[in-house]
């Protein structure tokens, strides 16, 4: 069981957060975009950001060190309480604030101040993070939190708190940066069945005609970044028709075209299944 000293950083800041972290936040303004981020989990690869905002929420008892907690004991209502988000390992979640600055938050949320949640679904590997009910019922989704943030009526981040997740997702972001410029495309590694490596540099050398699909998705207003897992298969010798297991592009001329170059692919192969990650950028 990791511990609170493990994940949470004992700050809180005043400011906004980096116009890069900014930029990677997946708000969630309804259930149903909710939903759609529990089925994203499902798949393998890299962890989203997603950010809820929460108007009914609650402070809970003062600690000696130094921490504001949130109250989490009946979970954090979202969406009309439709669905109830809990951290992950129960852990507690809030600002490390001086007495007066507590009072200060305390008052801030009388006033009307919201709550900022940014949290992974899965990102720890354990278990699934969600169980989405029948539209009659409420929805709990298991969070692995990443930050806090209290924003005033007018938008200004008045207090924030990160945790260690957060830190270890940025790391993987650089890692996983994708090089170059503009629309582009890198081609991890398949897995299934065993290729051999002329496969993988076969497949991998699309990625200039997958980065002008890309390119033209920009350009008709598509999103800048996004993956996708293009299942593969060959019988014979000969390469079937690929289709997408998953992606979070919705632009069917997008992902015709991302089809329509791997199936022109030649793998030197007899037979075999495998699935190709794709990493998406253009920043």
């Amino acid at each position: 069981m990791r511990t609170l000293a493990h994940w949470l950083l004992p700050c809180a800041l005043l400011a906004l957060a980096s116009p890069g972290l900014a930029h990677a936040e997946r708000p969630l303004p309804s259930l149903a975009a909710l939903k759609e981020a529990c089925q994203e989990a499902r798949v393998p690869g890299r962890r989203a950001l997603y950010v809820v905002e929460l108007e009914s929420f609650r402070f809970g008892r003062s600690a000696e060190d130094g921490f504001l907690p949130v109250d989490t004991r009946r979970n954090l209502q979202a969406f009309g309480g439709a669905a109830a988000l809990f951290p992950s390992e129960l852990e507690p979640i809030g600002f490390r604030a001086s007495a007066e600055r507590q009072s200060a938050l305390r008052e801030a949320r009388r006033a009307g101040a919201k709550l900022r949640v940014g949290f992974f679904l899965g990102f720890d590997g354990e278990g699934q993070p969600c169980v989405i009910r029948a539209a009659v019922s409420v929805s709990t989704i298991r969070m692995d939190v990443a930050f806090l943030e209290l924003v005033d009526s007018r938008g200004r981040v008045i207090a924030r708190d990160d945790t260690e997740r957060l830190r270890a997702w940025r790391d993987d972001e650089e890692r996983d940066r994708v090089p170059g410029e503009g629309p582009r495309v890198a081609v991890d590694d398949p897995w299934g069945s065993a290729a051999p490596v002329a496969t993988v540099t076969a497949i991998r050398a699309l990625a200039p005609r997958l980065g002008q699909c890309h390119a033209a998705h920009v350009a008709r207003g598509g999103p800048e970044s996004g993956r996708a897992l293009v299942q593969l298969t060959v019988e014979g010798g000969a390469l079937q028709d690929p289709t997408f297991a998953f992606s979070t592009f919705s632009d069917e001329r997008f992902g015709a075209c991302v089809l329509r170059v791997l199936k022109e692919a030649h793998l030197p192969m007899s037979s075999g299944r495998m699935t190709v990650p794709l990493r998406f950028a253009a920043d």
